[in-house]
């Protein structure tokens, strides 16, 4: 920047101007020192500023380098990792297939094994039904030929005492003779059943009866779900006691002192029914099979005798069938119940509570018989459905039904009270008249339930059969196992079944009919 010349220095007058005059060039001076130095310091700034910027740019772009770097490594990682995880899963799934495959050929195996074995039984079991049959044949060949034989040795006898009468006759009338002979008349004797058969009609009114004490109970649980409606104490309880009575007798076992904890749990809740619950109370009549004054018996002691009683049925079905001795205990323990004099009324049992519940489910024990062919004969013969109204169960069912109660039937009825301090609710009469009601159906109305039933009630019980009506039992026996299969329809395995168990009784129990 140019400095014009002061007018005033060449001034002599004036030293104050001149001075001034100096003084504005020496703050020109230094204003211009100062604005080149700004400029000096911005331009160095502005250049220190850029030099950082494009090295900020050139770190930034580091930076993305170094990130894209890394981003393409952990793609690749990623990528890496998922075909590995794809190569597992597809190696995993043919491994699976491989084991299916594999499953599917052992499975295809074993079922051809268990074909083949169940055709092997099979054909071992036909053949020794077969031979079992042909030797029952032989048997009963011989035992015809014998019979025939003693027959024709009979016959042979009688026609030699009747003509060495008609000799005899002929030489007295031959001979004088001052008196005449007396005639003397035979009299024919009637012969002696098994039992003293009860009228068909008595027999069916009582099993009506019994019918009735069963819807009787249906009502009564129609009964206990209103109080339960009505009473609060009555429904947090009952639930819990007709499931401890049912669990209970679902854990009772063969075996002796075992089923302690099942017993005592039974007994321990019906006590608490009749101490907690005395009311509401329901007609005795109702429940009872013979007449008798009317009374009044708690409903809840009704009510969980009637589930006991359900449940016991229950285990025959289920257990006795496939174990015939499970029924022992259970019977016992059936009958115990019913016996306590704490759960009689007026000292009556309410066991008919149970009775009612065989003539459901088994009526041929009481003497009831139909044909196996019709809906109703079946219904007669305790045949059970499916569902309700559904098909029939199968014929093996029905067997092993009838097999199991037979045997619990058994173990009720055959109980000695000799040593008990209690009555006995269902003496062992009651077990003769059910045998003999099997023994007395007319002939033609002989079924495959009879047969399966009778061995039921016949095995494993002999012994007290015996013990308890000694000879006539071994007469029953007898008659039982060698001529009542003779009854039945022609090819009956049932009867074949029936007829063997002479022999195992002679083999296992040396018993010889």
């Amino acid at each position: 920047m140019a400095v014009t010349e002061s007018p005033w220095k060449a001034a002599q007058d004036s030293p104050s101007r001149q001075l001034l005059w100096e003084l504005s060039k020496l703050a020109v001076s230094q204003q211009e020192d100062l604005y080149e130095r700004l400029d000096r310091e911005s331009q160095e700034r502005e250049a220190a500023h850029k030099s950082a910027l494009a090295e900020a740019i050139a770190r930034h772009e580091k930076v993305r380098r170094d990130a894209e770097k890394e981003r393409d490594r952990l793609e690749r990682k990623v990528q890496q990792e998922r075909e590995r995880r794809e190569a597992e899963a597809r190696q995993e799934e043919e491994r699976q297939r491989q084991a299916r495959v594999e499953q599917e050929r052992l499975e295809k195996k074993r079922a051809a094994e268990r074909a083949e074995a169940a055709a092997r039984a099979e054909r071992a079991a036909t053949e020794e039904r077969d031979a079992e049959i042909a030797r029952q044949r032989a048997e009963k060949d011989r035992r015809d030929a014998e019979a025939a034989k003693a027959r024709n040795a009979a016959q042979e006898a009688n026609a030699r005492k009747k003509a060495e009468e008609e000799r005899k006759q002929k030489e007295a009338a031959a001979a004088p003779r001052a008196e005449t002979q007396p005639v003397t008349s035979a009299v024919k004797q009637p012969s002696t059943s098994i039992t003293q058969q009860t009228n068909q009609s008595e027999r069916e009114a009582e099993h009506q009866r019994y019918l009735e004490i069963h819807r009787n109970l249906k009502e009564l649980r129609k009964f206990m779900d209103q109080q339960v409606k009505q009473t609060p104490k009555l429904k947090s309880q009952m639930g819990d006691m007709r499931r401890m009575v049912r669990k209970s007798v679902g854990q009772v076992i063969e075996g002796r002192g075992v089923n302690k904890k099942p017993q005592e749990h039974i007994l321990q809740t019906l006590q608490h029914a009749i101490a907690s619950f005395p009311q509401p109370t329901v007609s005795l009549a109702n429940f009872i099979a013979r007449p008798i004054s009317d009374s009044q018996a708690p409903a809840l002691l009704v009510y969980l005798l009637n589930q006991f009683a359900k449940a016991v049925v229950s285990q025959f079905i289920n257990e006795a069938a496939v174990a015939p001795k499970v029924a022992e205990p259970v019977g016992t323990i059936a009958v115990s119940m019913f016996a306590r004099n704490d759960f009689r009324i007026n000292g009556i049992s309410l066991i008919d509570i149970l009775i009612a519940k065989f003539h459901v489910v088994c009526p041929p024990l009481f003497g009831v018989y139909g044909d196996d062919k019709t809906t109703e004969g079946r219904t007669r013969l305790g045949w059970w459905r499916e569902e309700a109204g559904g098909p029939w169960i199968s014929e093996q069912s029905h067997q092993d039904r009838m097999s199991g109660l037979g045997a619990g039937y058994a173990a009720l009825s055959l109980r000695n009270f000799e040593k008990s301090a209690m009555s006995n609710p269902y003496p062992p009469y009651n077990y003769w008249q059910a045998v003999a009601a099997i023994l007395n159906v007319p002939a033609g109305q002989v079924t495959d339930t009879h047969l399966y039933l009778l061995r039921a009630l016949l095995m494993n019980s002999e012994a007290r059969f015996l013990e308890f009506f000694g000879d006539a039992a071994k007469k029953v026996l007898q008659v039982a196992v060698t001529e009542y299969p003779k009854r039945a329809a022609k090819g009956s395995v049932a009867a074949v079944v029936l007829s063997t168990l002479g022999d195992t009784m002679k083999r296992d129990k040396k018993l010889y009919l």
